[in-house]
C-alpha cells in the first residue's frame, strides 16, 4: 500500500490543497491521500480569529467527502501538546504496516526543513514528496533537495502540479472583506453579511445559490464515469484559475460542473433537441454534430438544472469552439476543459438526459 499524508493547519482548506493532493494521488499511484489538520504546531501560535479545531475538521471533511481516495484523519488534533511531524509519521508506521509512506509538503516547507523537530527521524519514516509554490525558484528548490539528500539521506520526489497562487491567509482576509463568502455563512472569520460575490469593476454580482454536489448527483446519471470524473476536474480547475485570477469562483465552479452535461447525447439527438428549440446550427456544425455538445449543453444547463446565469450559460455555450472576445470567465472553462489532467474519449452512449 502506498498512502499519502498531507498535514497543515488548514484555516481554511482551499482549491490549491485538494489539487496538491490529487496530483499525488495520480502521479505516485497512491491508494490513499490521508488529510491531517494539525492540533498545535509550534510555528503557528497565536491563532486568535481563526477557525476552531471542530471547524477546521468539518471544512476539510466537507472539502473532501467527494473524494473516494482522501481520508480525512483528527489524529493531531487528539495529541497533547505540540504536536511535531516525526511523531506523527511514527504513529502512521504503525497504523499502516508494510505501507509506503508519502509525506507532502511545499517548497518553502523544505526551505526550512532544518528547523524541523528530529528532520532525521522524519526522513527515516517517509519520502518527501515537494511540490512546488507561486514564485519558487527552481534552483534555490533543487538545491534544498540536493542538502536534504545528503545531510539526511532524505529519499525526495518532486511534484509536478499546477502552481496555484492561493493561501489559506488570502482567503481569511478576502471573507473578512467580503470578497468571496463561500465559508462566511459559518461566521468563522468575522464576515457576517456577505450577500453576493466582488467582481473586477467593483460592483456586486448577486448569483442565486446553487446545491452543486445535488447537481453533481444528477449529472452521473446522464453522463458514463470517466466523463463525471473528467467534469469534477473541469469544476475544481475552474474554480482555481478563477481563485487566481480574480473571477467569481462560485459561477466559474458551476460552468465547469455542467460544460460537458450534453457530451453522451447522440449526435442524433443533439441535431434533434436544437431543431426542435430554435438552437441555430451552422453548416459545420451539422457535419460535425459532436460540436453541438456546447450549444445543447447551455440549453440543459438552464431548462434541466435551473441555471439562469447567462454569463455562466456563455461559459459552458462556448467551452469548445470558443469566439472572439471571450469574457474571462469563457475564457477559464475553455482552458480548465483544455487543461484537466483526466482527459477521456468521447462517449457514444446515449442518456436520455430527459430533455427532448
Amino acid at each position: 500500500m502506498k498512502i499519502g499524508i498531507m498535514g497543515g493547519t488548514f484555516d481554511p482548506i482551499h482549491i490549491g490543497h485538494l489539487i496538491l493532493g490529487e496530483s499525488a494521488w495520480q502521479q505516485l499511484g497512491l491508494d490513499y491521500v490521508i488529510y491531517l489538520p494539525a492540533g498545535n504546531p509550534p510555528h503557528k501560535q497565536h491563532r486568535e480569529g481563526r477557525a476552531t479545531d471542530r471547524q477546521r475538521m468539518d471544512m476539510v471533511q466537507l472539502a473532501t467527502a467527494e473524494n473516494p481516495h482522501f481520508i480525512v484523519s483528527d489524529f493531531e488534533m487528539n495529541e497533547d501538546g505540540f504536536t511535531y511531524t516525526y511523531r506523527t509519521l511514527e504513529h502512521m508506521r504503525k497504523e499502516y504496516p508494510g505501507a509506503e509512506i508519502y509525506f507532502i509538503i511545499g517548497a518553502d516547507s523544505l526551505f526550512d526543513f532544518d528547523t524541523w523537530r528530529e528532520p532525521q527521524k522524519i526522513c527515516d519514516n517517509c519520502t518527501l514528496v515537494v511540490a512546488t509554490r507561486y514564485h519558487t525558484s527552481a534552483e534555490e528548490l533543487d538545491a534544498a533537495i540536493r542538502h536534504c539528500r545528503k545531510t539526511y539521506h532524505a529519499s525526495i520526489v518532486k511534484l509536478d502540479t499546477e502552481n496555484i497562487d492561493c493561501s489559506s491567509r488570502m482567503l481569511r482576509e478576502w471573507i473578512s472583506r467580503g470578497i468571496i463568502c463561500r465559508t462566511a455563512c459559518w461566521n468563522i472569520y468575522g464576515n457576517t453579511d456577505c450577500t453576493g460575490h466582488l467582481i473586477a469593476d467593483g460592483g456586486w454580482n448577486i448569483m442565486q445559490e446553487y446545491d452543486l454536489e445535488s447537481m453533481s448527483r444528477k449529472l452521473s446519471k446522464y453522463i458514463d464515469q470517466n466523463r463525471w470524473y473528467h467534469t469534477q476536474g473541469v469544476r475544481f480547475m475552474s474554480a482555481a484559475l478563477a481563485m487566481a485570477h480574480g473571477a467569481d469562483l462560485k459561477k466559474a465552479e458551476l460552468a465547469g460542473l455542467l460544460h460537458d452535461c450534453a457530451k453522451c447525447i447522440s449526435d442524433s439527438k443533439k441535431i434533434k433537441i436544437c431543431d426542435k428549440n430554435g438552437i441555430a446550427i451552422t453548416d459545420v456544425e451539422r457535419n460535425n454534430p459532436f460540436l453541438l455538445h456546447a450549444k445543447v449543453g447551455a440549453y440543459i444547463a438552464r431548462v434541466k438544472y435551473g441555471v439562469t446565469e447567462s454569463d455562466v450559460l456563455d461559459a459552458i455555450r462556448y467551452h469548445t469552439t470558443g469566439r472572439p472576445g471571450m469574457t474571462p470567465l469563457e475564457q477559464i472553462v475553455f482552458i480548465a476543459d483544455y487543461i484537466e489532467p483526466r482527459q477521456v474519449a468521447s462517449s457514444s452512449g446515449d442518456p436520455e438526459n430527459g430533455i427532448s
